[in-house]
């Protein structure tokens, strides 16, 4: 019978009291000691959020994979240096220098190739270390990174950041050994007050996301998308090095996989600490930021798996990832085939975000409870590139999810991207089109998911052309919604591409106001506009209901259907060729 050693962070944490630092320093190690150890099978399971127990649970029933395990908890950061002595010993410690907030990204990356565990040189957690296990230092990168004269161990001048070189040392030393696949894009050690360096919310500074990162030998980096400021962690650095850095990052990617294949990036712009108008650390917006990042991303053949600070926290994917899929599953259908009404009002939910495996792991067993799932048709928009992270999820909803529940794409398809970005010439990277790469990747989920419908193209700043439809028609025959899609609906290739109308919800919005919403968006249409697509952002079924009931009370003339994918876009189909809606 397995054994499968466990924590609970919560004592971790109440052992070290208010000193923050010691607790990051400290999850830091449980984190890489776990994406080592899980690489020969479960071994190191967390027990950090509600969510983490739901999801042994489930992994842990008759049949599945970890059927019969026995837990045995690790109480406290002592035992835990007891348990895995001889792994600090084998593996070796790396250093990363306080100085130089990006080495302790350095330093994972370290972690995921070489096997050394990252420490903060100096620290409590650093002695404690050395007196519990003798764990040899086996890189020290304290010092290394100056910002002058020429990069250590390499040829290259420097950037004239500190910051920069730590990364373009890594670049030299490691990118060739890590993986083809996946990057991490998250914050470094950045104290999150410069007064009092603290870290006061582990799960929005990534640290239990990083087992994932060390056990897919994954590259890291944090650095800003912007070249017109410098980023307020290194603002003495030559305008535009992060930015240079970054785009020769996502250059060494594109390469390795000679341009045929499409990469995910983990992460999202730390806005909450960097680079944005947040708390004065930039002048950019934070949805700019986003868009721009997505930009970079995209231009370079790569996705995002967006874990955005609130929910950007994921322990166990180290666990997760390792959950066997079905070969194939199979979406709902619904059990009526509607007739287009021309008195109705056709309504579809896009049930989002879901294109970060952090939101999607957390929220999913939340919904699972609610009592009124179920009750009304709901499109769920997992992005099922995610399976590849929280595969269990995405089985869990597909056997246990009811009739009444759809599942077809998020953000762009199988991971966040802007399509626009993959046509020639191609904006910030000028490579060749990136459309035949985009197409097979994509083909591929929606294959395995049975899924025929992108709920959400996110083109940022850029229109989607008629092009861009009759690509993404190749995996989404049956069409889209969109934000820069014509505002007429369009039937290309038999597909329908219709607009959002209106995004209308997020977590704690009242019902009320969301259908007021959802009313100033039909009334900036024509009236002979009978189908909308409304967003919302993780909202319970429990309140999608409360929206219906609100909108058909505040306007019962309108006639409201409440409509699956499925009848909503080929009604939307034959309405429109028979010229009976916008």
């Amino acid at each position: 019978m397995a054994v499968l050693n466990t924590i609970r962070v919560s004592d971790f944490g109440k052992a070290c009291g208010k000193d923050t630092t010691q607790f990051y320093d400290q999850m830091t190690t449980v984190a890489a000691v776990q994406g080592l150890a899980n690489r020969q099978g479960p071994q190191l399971y967390l027990f950090w959020q509600e969510a983490d127990s739901f999801w042994l649970d489930y992994m842990s029933e008759k049949g599945h994979f970890l059927e019969g395990v026995t837990c045995r908890e690790i109480p406290d950061y002592d035992a835990f240096l007891s348990a895995y002595a001889d792994l600090f010993r084998e593996k070796g410690l790396v250093l990363w220098d306080p100085a130089v907030p990006a080495s302790y990204n350095v330093a994972l990356t370290a972690c995921g190739v070489d096997g050394f565990l990252p420490v903060r040189a100096g620290s409590l957690t650093y002695r404690r270390i050395a007196e519990a296990t003798q764990a040899p230092v086996r890189l020290d990168l304290c010092g290394k990174f100056t910002g002058r004269g020429t990069i250590p161990d390499t040829d290259r001048p420097s950037s004239g950041s500190a910051k920069n070189d730590a990364y373009l040392w890594a670049l030299e030393r490691y990118f060739d050994r890590t993986s083809a696949d996946v990057m991490f894009f998250t914050a470094d050690a950045m104290p999150w007050n410069a007064e009092e360096p603290c870290y006061p919310d582990l799960g929005n500074a990534f640290v239990f996301n990083h087992d994932y990162s060390i056990l897919k030998k994954a590259f890291v980096f944090d650095l800003s998308c912007w070249g017109d400021e410098p980023p307020c962690d290194d603002p003495d650095q030559p305008l535009g090095t992060d930015l240079a850095t970054m785009k020769e990052i996502l250059q060494r990617q594109y390469d390795k996989n000679g341009g045929k294949r499409i990469s995910q990036v983990c992460g999202f712009n730390p806005w909450h600490i960097k680079y944005t108008k947040h708390k004065n650390k930039g002048k950019h917006e934070g949805v700019e930021s986003e868009w721009m990042l997505t930009e970079l991303l995209s231009a370079y053949n790569c996705v995002k798996d967006a874990d955005a600070a609130g929910y950007c926290g994921l322990a166990n994917a180290s666990v997760f990832c390792q959950y066997p899929l079905d070969t194939k599953y199979h979406n709902r259908r619904p059990r009526e085939k509607m007739v287009f009404d021309p008195k109705n009002t056709y309504v579809l939910f896009y049930v989002g975000d879901y294109d970060a495996a952090a939101w999607t792991a957390r929220h999913i067993p939340i919904w699972a409870r609610d009592p009124k799932l179920g009750k009304n048709p709901l499109m769920w928009c997992f992005n099922t590139n995610l399976s590849d992270r929280i595969p269990m999820a995405f089985d869990y909803v597909y056997h246990h999810f009811t009739e009444n529940d759809y599942f077809q794409a998020g953000d762009s398809g199988a991971g966040y991207n802007n399509p626009a970005l993959l046509y020639e010439p191609r904006k910030h990277s000028g490579l060749p089109s990136g459309v035949e790469a985009n197409i097979a990747h994509n083909q591929y989920y929606f294959d395995k998911f049975d899924q025929q419908i992108i709920g959400f193209v996110i083109d940022g700043w850029n229109p989607t052309t008629r092009q861009n439809m009759e690509d993404l028609t190749a995996f989404a025959p049956m069409g889209a919604g969109g934000n820069h899609f014509p505002r007429e609906m369009q039937v290309v290739n038999g597909a329908v591409f219709i607009q959002h109308t209106r995004d209308i919800a997020v977590e704690k919005t009242d019902p009320a106001e969301a259908a007021r919403q959802a009313l100033i968006g039909i009334d900036s249409y024509p009236p002979e506009k009978r189908f909308h697509i409304f967003r919302t952002i993780l909202v319970s079924p429990s309140r999608h209901d409360a929206i219906m009931e609100e909108m058909r009370r505040a306007r019962p003339e309108a006639n409201f259907v409440f409509c699956d994918p499925y009848n909503f876009f080929r009604m939307a189909k034959e309405a429109k060729e028979k010229g009976l809606t916008y």
